[in-house]
Formats: structure tokens, C-alpha cells, sequence
């Protein structure tokens, strides 16, 4: 394998049961016994809809079917599909916030996520504390996190809020810390999905900006989920594209990935 591939993607699929939680305490286990007890539904087995077999078997929904490839240090990949394609659950399996129900991803570095707002956040905690606390996640010590404080604080641009706990920040102020957080520390895989979003206009700009400078001065990689075809086509030298769970194109033709993605999002 070449060195200079930092992700390694093979025959990953992600199967999801349809409705069915697990029990997983006391209190839902008696809850379970005594409405089959009853003849009654049990509450805990069924979210919204039947979702049952003749069989009796639960309904799976497969979110990922067979995905392969490889990302190499300092490339910036466009992921595109629509909604239900299965961008989010490769991400969440990437920041092994989840795990593969088969193949495997090998990582060979640390990895920062901006899947939505507050991931990785503890809403009690100040601003200030978040960032240690993430710093310490990533595996850097405590001189390195204040190596980078003030670049954070200053990108962020929420001084004056640094001491106040988080879950009175604006999703604005959310997503500027976050991201902020993940370009500055020591990740060299950085994934975005679609996060930016919601930050201003202003902000924006200054994070595509930032995403540059970071594949092609730090030479970190950058996976990003985007909707904003401007954006894809600014920052991204590849594109894979999903569709129903399958990767369907992994190209540097970046207009013709964003051809499919746009037929299928007229459907």
C-alpha cells in the first residue's frame, strides 16, 4: 500500500434494522414482558410502522452496500448523493462513531468530524473547555491545545463568549467554534457534512478558504458532503458519488458527478 494513502475504505456495508430497538435496561425489559403478558404490542419493539416480515423476521435496510476505495493525504474529495445515498453513515463509520456491519476502514492518522451541530460538544461546558476537551480526544496534550488556543478563539470569533457553556450559543456560534476546533487542532483527516450550511455567508468563505489552505499548504485531507455544487466544484479535485447505498462514480470529472447527482435529485 502506498504511504501516502491516509483511508482506507474496503467492502464496507452498513445494515440497519428497520423499526427494532434494542432493549437494553431493566425498566424496557419488563415493559416488553408484561405487554406480551397482556396480549398487548410491545412498546419497545416498534418505533413508528410495522415493519415485519410474513416470517416474523425483522425488515433490513442495507445504507451501505460493498463501498470501496482509498483517499491519499492532501486530496479534497467531494461525497455527493441524495438524501437516503448513505454520505452520513459512511461518515459516522469513518469517525467510527458507528461500525461496519462487514468490511473494514483502516485510518492512518487522527481524524476531526463536523457531522452536525454539537457533535463532540458537552453543552454544559464553556466554549473553553470544550476545546480542551476536544484537544484531548484527538490524542494532544495540553500545551499543544494551548499552542492553538487564540487561533481558534480568533477564527471562531466568539472571544467574549469563550467562558460561557455552549448550549447557549446560536447554531451559528455552534458551527464556528466546531469548525474551528476541527481545522485547528492536530487532525490531518478533516470530514465536513454539510455543516456549513448554516453558518453566514461571511463565514463561509472564510472556511473554504481555510479547507485551501489546509489540503494544499498542510497537506491534510478533507472529505466534504455538500449540496452546494459551488462549493464541490471551488474545493474538490474528485468526487464519489452515492446512490441507494452503492458507490456508483469515483471520478475527476467533477461536472459529470455533479450530472448525476443532479438528474437524480429531479426525480
Amino acid at each position: 500500500m502506498s504511504s501516502d494513502i491516509m483511508l482506507q475504505i474496503e467492502h464496507v456495508s452498513k445494515e440497519f434494522h428497520l423499526g427494532v430497538i434494542g432493549y437494553g435496561t431493566l425498566y424496557q425489559d419488563i415493559q416488553s414482558w408484561w405487554a406480551r403478558l397482556c396480549g398487548h404490542e410491545d412498546p419497545n419493539s416498534i418505533i413508528g410502522t410495522k415493519n415485519h416480515n410474513a416470517d416474523g423476521k425483522n425488515n433490513l435496510f442495507l445504507a451501505l452496500d460493498d463501498i470501496s476505495f482509498n483517499v491519499r493525504r492532501g486530496e479534497t474529495v467531494g461525497i455527493l448523493g441524495s438524501n437516503g445515498a448513505g454520505k452520513s453513515t459512511l461518515f459516522k463509520i469513518i469517525s467510527q462513531i458507528t461500525y461496519p456491519s462487514c468490511g473494514r476502514i483502516i485510518l492512518r492518522d487522527r481524524v476531526a468530524s463536523l457531522l452536525e451541530v454539537g457533535t463532540g460538544f458537552h453543552t454544559e461546558m464553556t466554549g473553553r473547555q470544550n476545546i480542551f476537551m476536544n484537544g484531548a480526544i484527538l490524542g494532544m496534550s495540553r500545551n499543544e491545545i494551548i499552542n492553538k488556543f487564540d487561533q481558534i478563539v480568533e477564527f471562531a470569533n466568539i472571544g467574549k463568549f469563550i467562558d460561557t457553556p455552549v448550549k447557549r450559543y446560536s447554531s451559528g456560534m455552534f458551527v464556528r467554534l466546531a469548525f474551528a476546533i476541527a481545522a485547528h487542532l492536530e487532525s490531518q483527516i478533516l470530514l465536513i457534512d454539510e455543516i456549513l450550511a448554516v453558518g453566514d455567508v461571511e463565514f463561509q468563505k472564510k472556511c473554504v478558504k481555510k479547507m485551501r489552505e489546509l489540503a494544499s499548504e498542510e497537506n491534510r485531507t478533507v472529505l466534504l458532503v455538500s449540496h452546494n455544487m459551488e462549493s464541490i466544484r471551488s474545493l474538490c479535485k474528485r468526487v464519489i458519488y452515492l446512490e441507494n447505498g452503492k458507490l456508483i462514480l469515483d471520478t475527476d470529472n467533477i461536472e459529470n458527478a455533479i450530472k448525476h447527482y443532479s438528474k437524480e435529485e429531479i426525480k
